[in-house]
């Protein structure tokens, strides 16, 4: 090690000197809490919160949908059919049909991250103890009454995924899929989005799947419902981040001048 490096490795740094000054007790749990381990720690908590939050948001809206019989969204439409085509459980055909894509869009060069893999496990059994409850009672026999309850769903599919968005653990298996298809097909994701989407709804009427108005609903309304739920999240996440940083620096701030004294 050179002088230079020695010198530099020597020198004291921020951390130190405020470890140095912050004689109290409640004045170094301060500073650890700013500077050490247990910020990264919580925020990677948070995170993993708000995807199992947003999972599970998404899970029982998905089963509001199938339960007020109008139709689910494409995807859903796939995933009924596979269920109702193998007998599968809903959650194994959750498991099914969005690892299928996962596996295509990583072979075709998106890899997934942990929240894209971890998600569906968490949606799947959700997804069926919701409508496992729902289905032990009548569905609305107003239709006004169940395209109120779609779109309540709708909308809560949108925060879930804006959750899932602002956690930033990776993307949905269907963003994933069509982020790959667009890789590979050079067309904006824009556009090849609404085809993959048709094709599922197209694949899973021919398999018996639950499609109807509802569907027709998921399609038109999912992506402002995602954008205002990501909207909503975000600012959330925002204030919350200023309202710790004000806090943590005045925490600081009064133990430092405390121990001073």
């Amino acid at each position: 090690m050179s002088f230079d490096q020695r010198s530099r490795a020597d020198a004291p740094t921020i951390v130190d000197r405020l470890r140095n000054r912050a004689w109290s007790r409640a004045g170094a749990v301060a500073v650890v809490m700013a500077t050490g381990p247990t910020r990264r720690v919580l925020a990677l908590s948070t995170r993993v919160a708000m995807l199992v939050i947003g999972s599970l948001l998404i899970a029982a809206s998905v089963a509001v949908t199938l339960w007020t019989e109008l139709g689910p969204g494409p995807l859903d439409v796939l995933i009924g059919a596979v269920h109702n085509l193998t007998g599968l459980p809903i959650s194994v055909a959750v498991w099914a049909t969005v690892g299928s894509l996962i596996a295509v869009a990583w072979m075709l060069g998106r890899r997934p991250g942990f929240g894209t893999i971890i998600s569906p496990f968490l949606i799947g059994p959700m997804l069926q103890a919701v409508y496992g409850v729902l289905a032990a009672f009548d569905a609305p026999e107003s239709i006004v009454v169940c395209i109120g309850l779609q779109l309540c769903a709708i909308f809560g599919i949108g925060f879930g995924a804006g959750i899932l968005i602002v956690s930033g653990l990776g993307a949905g298996s269907g963003e994933l899929f069509a982020s790959a298809a667009s890789d590979r097909t050079g067309h904006p994701e824009s556009r090849v989005r609404p085809a993959i989407e048709l094709s599922w709804v197209v694949l899973g009427v021919v398999l018996g799947g639950p499609a109807g108005l509802g569907t027709v609903m998921v399609a038109a309304f999912i992506a402002p419902a995602v954008e205002c739920g990501y909207r909503i999240i975000d600012g959330l996440a925002v204030r919350s981040r200023r309202t710790m940083v004000t806090t943590r620096g005045a925490i600081i701030s009064r133990e430092l001048t405390h121990s001073a004294r």
